[in-house]
């Protein structure tokens, strides 16, 4: 299973064609393509906050074909690890980033696919394989 970030979803929402066809090969290939509720959270927020319900539909629809990752116990254990990880090391990264590849570990996850370089510093720390997209 491929997971996707937040900056993956939001590019391919927008019809960004590195996106598109990163996601389009992941669903191919793996099968699987899942995305964190800590990303669910932040697409949905602004749309709920700037009432932006044209767009709610389209979001909801591209869920639908993912598979949710919980930030559950062992999820939040798992992001525990890796800040602590990159905290030894003296790396900060945004923390909703560590919550999200926290979701992905503890959901066997085999990669991550991102536009966030903080990704890269996550993957030394958690085992995580790192796609970049630029």
């Amino acid at each position: 299973m491929i997971a996707i970030d937040t900056s993956v979803a939001v590019d391919f929402l927008r019809g960004d064609q590195r996106a598109v066809s990163a996601v389009e090969s992941a669903l191919k290939g793996s099968g699987s393509v899942g995305i964190s509720t800590v990303s669910m959270f932040e697409i949905l927020h602004p749309i709920h906050h700037r009432k932006l319900t044209r767009h709610e539909k389209e979001v909801r629809g591209f869920f639908r074909q993912l598979r949710v990752l919980p930030l559950d116990a062992e999820g939040a254990e798992e992001a525990a690890r890796v800040m602590g990880g990159l905290l030894r090391v003296g790396r900060q990264v945004n923390a909703l980033d560590v919550l999200i590849a926290g979701a992905a570990v503890a959901s066997a996850a085999d990669k991550i696919i991102s536009s966030d370089s903080d990704y890269e510093e996550i993957a030394k720390v958690s085992g995580l394989k790192v796609e970049i997209l630029k």
